[in-house]
């Protein structure tokens, strides 16, 4: 099992993540598609923290959904910052150090 940390949060398993951004990505792009009366397949990538802000563009008024705010954490928290908003993690520069020449 391979456990990262995103920010401050506590660790979160990569593999089971990936699998719920999966699922979340299905469910918003549905509810957004119903709204918008298109299909999901009819809409633009976008990132999962995106698509939640776009989600309660549309309907957070109407009580439809719950507060933005602990829905936003809950996804930040079960996905980590990186897979919500589509930022791929830097990989360390591998440093080689120079040459002496004697």
């Amino acid at each position: 099992m391979v456990f990262r940390t995103p920010d401050w949060r506590c660790p979160v398993d990569k593999k089971i993540a990936e699998i719920s951004a999966q699922k979340i990505r299905a469910l918003l792009e549905k509810r957004i598609a119903e709204i918008l009366g298109c299909q999901p397949s009819e809409l633009p990538y976008m990132n999962l923290a995106v698509l939640v802000h776009f989600a309660f563009l549309l309907k957070g008024n109407s009580h439809e959904l719950g507060g933005f705010g602990a829905s936003m954490e809950a996804v930040l928290k079960t996905l980590g910052n990186d897979i919500a908003w589509g930022v791929e993690p830097k990989e360390e520069a591998e440093t080689t150090k120079p040459e002496v020449i004697s």
